[in-house]
């Protein structure tokens, strides 16, 4: 599957994600991330959104489109106003 720039991903499982320090936070799942960015034709940078890992971003294997997901940006910027 291809995801667009912006596209919402839901986690179906919990894991536990690296951070600095040597630290964990743990995703749960139902957490939340979206996609920020294409780093070449094999992955791609998610911003976690919600849960304790919310602000974090990883660069994940993911197939990511060139295009942005223009219905999930105008539906943040409306619930932002």
């Amino acid at each position: 599957m291809k995801y667009k720039i912006g596209h919402e991903i839901k986690f179906t499982q919990s894991f536990w994600l690296p951070v600095e320090g040597g630290k964990k936070v743990k995703v749960l799942k139902g957490d939340k991330a979206v996609v920020v960015k294409k780093i070449d034709d094999n992955s791609g940078e998610i911003l976690y959104m919600t849960g304790e890992a919310s602000g974090k971003s990883q660069i994940i294997n993911i197939q990511v489109d060139d295009e942005i997901d223009g219905d999930y940006i105008a539906k943040q910027i409306m619930e932002g106003l």
